[in-house]
Parts: C-alpha cells; sequence; structure tokens
C-alpha cells in the first residue's frame, strides 16, 4: 500500500493505525465454510463482526488473544507459529487472504506473526452457534475445514522434524510452489517476499543455514531468486513432484 506523503513505505506502514488501513477484504459470502447461510444472514454478520488491521513489527491487535472465536484473514498474510518438542520455534502455515484460524471450545489463542499489512475478523462463538442452528451444513462445514487445518500442521511438523535444513527448507518450498506458486515462462514462482529470517523460521533453522542453504540451491541451478522471490526450474519441479 502507498502512502503519497511519504517517501519512505516502510516508516509510513509503521505510521498508519489499523483504522486506516482499508485494502479490498474477501467477503465473508465467499468462505466456502459459509456456503450454507443465506445472503440476508451474512449480510447481518458483515455488520457484526469488525475488520481490525494486524501490522508487521507492531503490537498485534488485542482482538487476536481472544477465545471462542473462528478468526479470518480478510487480507494479506499472517504467519502461524508453533514450537518442536524440542523448543524450535517454527513457522507451521501461511495464512493468506481466505484462511481460518480458530479459538473455539476455549481453545489457547496461537501465535501469529504478520508479514505484511494484514486484515483480520473474528466471528464469535456465539454466532456461529447461533447460524448452526439454523444452517446444520455449517457444522459440518466448520469441522470439515479445521481438520484441513489439523492435517496441514502435521504434515508441517514432520517436514520440520526431518534432520537436514536443506530437506526442511527444500520440502517447504515444494509445498509452497504446489499450493500458491504460479508458472511462468522461467519456471514455477512464489511471489512471497520472505526474508531469510522468515525462511529460518518456517522451517525451524537458523537464518545463517537457511542462507546458506539458498546458495546451495542456486548454485546447483534448482532456483534463482531475485527481490525475495524464487523460482523453481520447471524441470526440477515436476520432477520433485512426480516423485512425491
Amino acid at each position: 500500500m502507498s502512502n503519497t506523503t511519504t517517501r519512505d513505505p516502510e516508516r509510513a506502514a509503521h505510521q498508519r493505525s489499523p483504522t486506516s488501513l482499508t485494502p479490498a477484504c474477501v467477503p465473508l459470502a465467499e468462505l466456502s465454510v459459509l456456503r450454507s447461510v443465506h445472503p440476508r444472514d451474512l449480510a447481518r454478520l458483515e455488520q457484526l463482526v469488525p475488520r481490525v488491521a494486524a501490522l508487521p513489527d507492531r503490537e498485534l491487535p488485542a482482538m487476536l488473544g481472544h477465545r471462542d472465536q473462528l478468526l479470518v484473514v480478510r487480507e494479506g498474510r499472517l504467519a502461524l507459529l508453533a514450537t518442536t518438542p524440542g523448543g524450535h520455534r517454527f513457522m507451521a502455515a501461511l495464512l493468506e487472504r481466505g484462511s481460518l484460524f480458530s479459538t473455539l471450545g476455549g481453545a489457547p489463542p496461537p501465535e501469529v506473526l504478520p508479514l505484511q499489512d494484514t486484515v483480520v475478523s473474528a466471528i464469535p462463538q456465539s454466532a456461529l452457534r447461533s447460524l448452526a442452528v439454523r444452517y446444520p451444513q455449517l457444522g459440518i462445514d466448520l469441522a470439515e475445514a479445521l481438520t484441513d487445518r489439523i492435517a496441514t500442521l502435521r504434515e508441517v511438523g514432520a517436514i520440520v522434524s526431518q534432520m537436514h535444513v536443506d530437506d526442511r527448507l527444500w520440502a517447504r518450498v515444494l509445498d509452497l510452489a504446489e499450493r500458491i506458486g504460479v508458472v511462468t515462462t522461467n519456471g514455477v514462482e512464489l511471489r512471497i517476499a520472505l526474508t531469510h529470517a522468515q525462511w529460518a523460521l518456517l522451517v525451524g533453522a537458523s537464518r545463517e543455514s537457511v542462507t546458506l542453504a539458498f546458495g546451495r540451491f542456486k548454485r546447483t541451478g534448482m532456483m534463482t531468486i531475485e527481490d525475495r522471490r524464487i523460482t523453481i526450474s520447471q524441470t526440477v519441479f515436476d520432477g520433485y513432484s512426480d516423485a512425491r
């Protein structure tokens, strides 16, 4: 997001207040988990739930620390953090536009890290309960969505537990490329501008070891990196995807 009065975009981001952040948020009506709800009730829900900004390097909104709510990433990108049994913090998931995470049932709030200007809405458990009475399919869709999230976290945990940093990093890059990569003439491009420190958090490693691993990947022709954007050779990507 640009600011015409400030030349330094990073400084401008720090000067913005959450209430001034007004990106084009994903409508609740586009969420598959709410597909059974009548448009009239979805419109009422839109009026009920606030849109709160979570900005990088700023204190997180208090709303994200509350229990008994379903949280929706309306715009931007959040990192969902977790800790291995050995005590290493890592990024368990990238929550993008339309992603869900939950503190329903009194679950403790997860640790999240905004990777860019992000907008989140919280749907109270009481509102979901009322809707589920009228739309029983909502309960099934919600259970399926949260089950998929648990399965994803287990897969990431398995990746993080692998022995070598190179293996963990390459597996995570491939996973993201398969999910959100864009096919270009040069290969499959990951258009997420993560720093090496953020990639290190993603795989539970040190920044230095991730930097060295990326250097090895580039030297062997597995990928190119420009402006933090990773492009995997189509031949390399197809070979590894077929083997998985």
